[in-house]
Order: structure tokens, then sequence, then C-alpha cells
């Protein structure tokens, strides 16, 4: 009789480890589950970060096919933003936001070469080559009470004359 109900107790102690056991992997997979969620959305914005920064280099090489003065004539480290008007992507100064939640700037500079037609790092010395310009492209957003940013320089020359 006295194995019989230590064999039931043991059966029940059994029951409630393995019910503990059970309850805490729900837990840890909910959390787990809950920490991926939140990497994804905040890995959205990135994402999205990278397609505009790509849809900005290709505007501004469709800007300088229809005419070089569309970035000859932009003034230096001055901020530019990139608008589709009239089926066309244009330049201007005025901010404009992406979905509520991006601004693309684009900062144009100067570029200098050397007597071999480097490009030279610094524009104090060398000779101004006017068909060659320097873009800083970067998009920024909020993310978390802070500004994020990805940014891309490239250089984008007079290839049509």
């Amino acid at each position: 009789m006295r194995s019989t109900i230590f064999t039931k107790g043991v059966s029940l102690i059994e029951v409630i480890i393995a019910v503990s056991i059970v309850s805490a992997a729900t837990l840890y997979v909910a959390k787990a589950y809950g920490s991926f969620v939140a990497a994804s959305a905040d890995n959205v914005a990135r994402v999205q970060a990278t397609f505009l920064l790509d849809e900005g280099v290709e505007a501004i090489k469709t800007i300088r096919g229809e005419k070089w003065t569309n970035i000859a004539s932009t003034t230096n480290y001055i901020p530019y933003y990139l608008t589709w008007q009239t089926d066309k992507w244009k330049a201007t100064t005025t901010p404009v936001v992406i979905d509520n939640t991006f601004y693309r700037t684009m900062v144009f500079e100067a570029v200098n070469r050397d007597v071999n037609f480097n490009i030279l790092t610094s524009t104090s010395t060398g000779t101004l080559d006017t068909g060659t310009k320097k873009v800083n492209l970067s998009i920024s957003w909020n993310e978390k009470g802070s500004t994020s940013t990805r940014t891309i320089s490239m250089y984008i020359f007079n290839l049509f004359n």
C-alpha cells in the first residue's frame, strides 16, 4: 500500500516538472519571437533606405543625362533634395519627405585634378574640373528617438560632351 501512494506522488511531481519545463520553453520562444519581430521592423527601414539610396544614384545619373548644366549649376556644399516633377527627376533646395519618414539629401562638391588628371581629395590644389562633381547622397530617418543615416559618395561627370 505504501508503494502505491509513493508511485502516485512521483507521477504528480513529474507532471508539475513537465508543465514547468514546457511553460518556460513557451515563454522563451514567445520572447525570442518578439525580439525577432522587433529586429525585423528595424531592418525594414534600413532596407528601404538602401533602396532609396540606389534610386537616388539612378536619379542623379538621369538628371545628368538630360543636361549637364543641371548638375554643373548646383551650388557646392548646399543640400539639395530629389523630387519627381512632370515625368522627370529634379534637384530642389526644398526638403522632400519620402513616405513621411525619410529625407534624401544630395550635397555637391567641386572636383580638382592634378596634371595627370587624377582626382585630388583637396580642392585647394590642382585644377578645377568643371566637367566633374562629387555627390554625397544620404538618407536619414528617425529610429527609436535618434537619427539613422545611410550615405554614399560618387563622382559624376559630363559624359555626353
